[in-house]
């Protein structure tokens, strides 16, 4: 369930007579033809959000009738998991049609990159650039973070599988995709001689082609002498269809232990096999491509050249003429699903904990009319309801949460002093918050990370609540807006206070201990007390008091009136 209407805008019109920039062809051919292609919006960084909202953009999309989506990509890259989850959902073909295309309308880098991959092909605005897909560690605490040697390996067996997977699914070049992830030795474009084929080799092979070290080649987008029968350039070879990896955990692993991982985690095998000094006359040098020193980065034009795009288009006219397409629907984000980002932010839900936390103690600690008590509540809704109205928690945290809420307020206003309940309604109300912030199974990678992540959360904003309650509680009576809203009651000397009615009251009274009165409310333990015709709020130290019964001060601390029940 959705907090608003999901972004939908239609346009539903005749295409209009338009074609892709160079590359294009006058004709549509039969795989890419379609009737209805849905554009769904990949834009700013990459999240969990951003998964369940192109799940729900892709049921919609298939609820139109589109026999084509294209992602159109603009964004500098995100959650490593997150991006795997995408990427499973474009190559699951109960989720998505045969005929997907990424639009790099203007950049995609890193998470961008690999989705584009991911789909049947890619296409670029003028001015598109896209690549560097290197895994980086974020702390929310310290920002960019150098990952340690084992993780970084991980990390990249997670991501090398993922593009080798898309290669060998979509002919590109495994060694160049490769390059978008890790650094490598230098790679180098060959092109046969006779076939006009081309092929991404390392150092090694081409040392072993040539018996000898490739020379380096300033690193610029060479002319295309090579284009046979009229094509733009030359193509590489192809690879084989279809399947999705399963990796295992490569903690540890060396370079080359990652390389052996990724190849066993490939349902399709390679099918280019390791040139030789047998093939030396059949190939020659096109040019480097990349330096032992940079990642694969590619402008429209080079991501043409090196056969990852198809084609540059400029704008939904070309789009549309590229598929032939009599209409075209695009599906965003919807304002809820945006809310729901900025509510279940790191930051965001810190500063809710705190919220939390505070006013829960000042209602319960600071005689009061009830405001910090429903603020309180409010932040606590947030904080477990936004993620599960996108699915991205279920509802049973939340029902487990305010269950533990219920324990809670069971053992302070009703059955006080077994500490049984109490202890059960705290235990519910961690469980239920941290599993809020948790939306994959805790035992996959992706879970672990999420749960680490709420953990830090609950953590920090703990500490945090921790100082202002300890700041609120010594200066309590020098905050202006607390003076406004909390009923004073404030030390006038030894054994006496003064109590008012509420803030800027016009007639004081002399509350003196020992001095009694009548409960006008039931004391669970807190509520109100009359004295002399006046009414103060009181705070009961032992049992429960019903209301009607005669009270006796017997403390005055400060802001609080203490009272007993006075028994015959």
């Amino acid at each position: 369930m959705l907090l608003g209407v999901p972004g939908l805008a239609a346009d539903d019109t005749p295409t209009g007579q338009g074609s892709a920039s160079a590359g294009s062809v006058n004709s549509v051919p039969a795989y890419r033809q379609a009737d209805r292609v849905a554009i769904i919006t990949i834009d700013g960084e990459i999240d969990k959000v951003t998964f369940a909202s192109i799940k729900r953009r892709l049921a919609e999309a298939k609820e139109w009738g589109a026999d084509a989506v294209v992602f159109e990509i603009n964004t500098p890259g995100g959650d490593m998991w997150q991006c795997l989850e995408i990427c499973s959902l474009i190559k699951d073909r109960t989720e998505t049609p045969p005929n997907v295309v990424a639009w790099v309308n203007p950049s995609a880098y890193s998470a961008g990159s690999i989705i584009a991959l991911a789909c049947r092909e890619i296409v670029v605005a003028p001015n598109g650039r896209f690549g560097d897909a290197a895994p980086i560690g974020i702390s929310h605490l310290m920002g960019l973070a150098i990952l340690p040697a084992a993780e970084r390996a991980k990390a990249e067996t997670f991501l090398l599988t993922e593009v080798v997977d898309s290669a060998r699914r979509n002919h590109y070049d495994e060694k160049l995709v490769q390059s978008l992830i890790r650094l490598s030795d230098g790679l180098w474009m060959l092109q046969n001689k006779k076939t006009n084929e081309r092929v991404i080799v390392d150092k090694a092979e081409y040392r072993a082609i040539f018996g000898e070290d490739p020379p380096t080649i300033t690193n610029i987008l060479a002319p295309a002498p090579f284009s046979p029968s009229g094509q733009q350039y030359a193509k590489f070879r192809p690879w084989s269809d279809q399947s999705i990896p399963h990796t295992e955990n490569t903690e540890g692993l060396t370079r080359e232990e990652v390389d052996k991982e990724v190849q066993k985690n490939q349902d399709l095998p390679s099918v280019r096999q390791t040139l030789t000094s047998a093939d030396r006359h059949d190939w020659i040098l096109v040019r480097q491509v990349v330096s032992n020193s940079t990642l694969l980065n590619m402008t429209a034009d080079e991501g043409v050249y090196y056969g990852l795009a198809s084609t540059t288009i400029a704008s939904e006219d070309q789009l549309k003429a590229y598929f032939g397409a009599p209409q075209v629907r695009h599906y965003n984000e919807s304002w809820s699903e945006e809310l729901v980002r900025f509510l279940i932010s790191f930051w965001v839900k810190v500063i809710l904990i705190v919220i939390f936390l505070v006013c829960l103690f000042v209602e319960i600690s600071i005689p009061g009319f009830g405001i910090f008590g429903i603020t309180s509540l409010v932040a606590l809704a947030l904080l477990v309801g936004a993620p599960a109205l996108i699915g991205l928690s279920q509802w049973w945290t939340a029902i487990l949460v305010f269950a533990g809420i219920a324990l809670v307020a069971a053992e302070v206003f009703v059955i006080p002093g077994t500490g049984i309940t109490g202890v059960a309604g705290v235990a519910c109300i961690l469980v239920g918050l941290v599993m809020s912030f948790v939306s994959q199974d805790i035992s996959s990678p992706a879970g672990a990370a999420q749960l680490w992540t709420a953990l830090l959360t609950i953590v920090v904003g703990g500490f945090t609540a921790g100082v202002a309650i300890w700041l609120v509680s010594r200066h309590v009576k020098s905050m202006p807006l607390l003076n406004r809203v909390i009923l004073h009651a404030q030390v006038k000397g030894p054994g006496t206070i003064l109590g008012t009615a509420g803030a800027g009251a016009a007639h004081p009274i002399m509350v003196s201990i020992g001095m009694e009165g009548l409960a006008v409310s039931d004391l669970r333990p807190s509520g109100r007390g009359e004295f002399d015709g006046r009414i103060v709020d009181v705070s009961s130290v032992g049992s429960y008091i019903e209301k009607g019964a005669q009270i006796r001060v017997v403390s005055a601390r400060q802001y609080v009136i203490e009272v007993e029940e006075v028994t015959t």
